[in-house]
């Protein structure tokens, strides 16, 4: 008997599973979409740049995306601060050592909304094969039923703020005025405009 309990717990743990799971896909349009990134410079100012080659797969079957599963990944060499002597100094040992770890990735576990509308997207980020859980902000913008492609078209931005020693990127300089070249804490921000997968 107790055997059977056990099964059609199973059973309809399983079922749950299958009904709440995601089915509408979104696509990422590239040619409207960034991941970037800044970080403080010298104390007094900011560093700015972007991932250029990247892809996401996002499934959401609710209007205001809260309950989005999205899966992203980064090629960790296509890093573009419009300085080609610091973006290969990046994509060195120093920082995100592009070669043994060529890939960044974000696996999201769950989303939900605070009392502010916010969509607070938690999931694993992992740069140079260390893994920390983080939680990404998320402002929906807004979906057109049909664009001037004919397409379903939704806007999010994402954002959050980590600390780069968490992964390993622990490069740093001193001023001769005190203190450092760079700081730790990393903005990212992901401006996404998707569509959703033509059934």
């Amino acid at each position: 008997m107790k055997q059977m309990s056990n099964f059609f717990i199973l059973v309809f743990s399983l079922h749950a599973f299958f009904v709440s799971a995601q089915t509408t896909k979104w696509n990422v349009d590239l040619l409207h979409s960034k991941v970037g990134f800044s970080v403080e410079h010298m104390m007094v100012s900011e560093t700015e740049g972007t991932f250029d080659k990247y892809d996401a797969t996002l499934y959401s079957d609710t209007e205001d995306f809260s309950d989005l599963k999205v899966d992203f990944i980064i090629e960790s060499a296509s890093i573009n601060t419009r300085n080609e002597k610091r973006d290969k100094h990046l994509r060195d040992f120093d920082f995100f050592d592009a070669e043994k770890y060529p890939s960044i990735t974000f696996k999201g576990t769950s989303t939900k909304k605070d009392k502010n509308n916010i969509l607070l997207i938690t999931g694993n980020l992992t740069i140079r094969n260390v893994t920390k859980e983080v939680t990404f902000k998320g402002e929906y913008k807004g979906t057109i039923v049909k664009d001037a492609f004919g397409l379903t078209r939704a806007g999010l931005i994402i954002s959050t703020v980590i600390n780069r020693q968490d992964y390993g990127v622990a490069y740093n300089g001193n001023l001769e005025v005190g203190g450092l070249m760079l700081g730790n804490d990393v903005n990212i921000s992901c401006r996404l405009s998707i569509t959703k997968d033509k059934v």
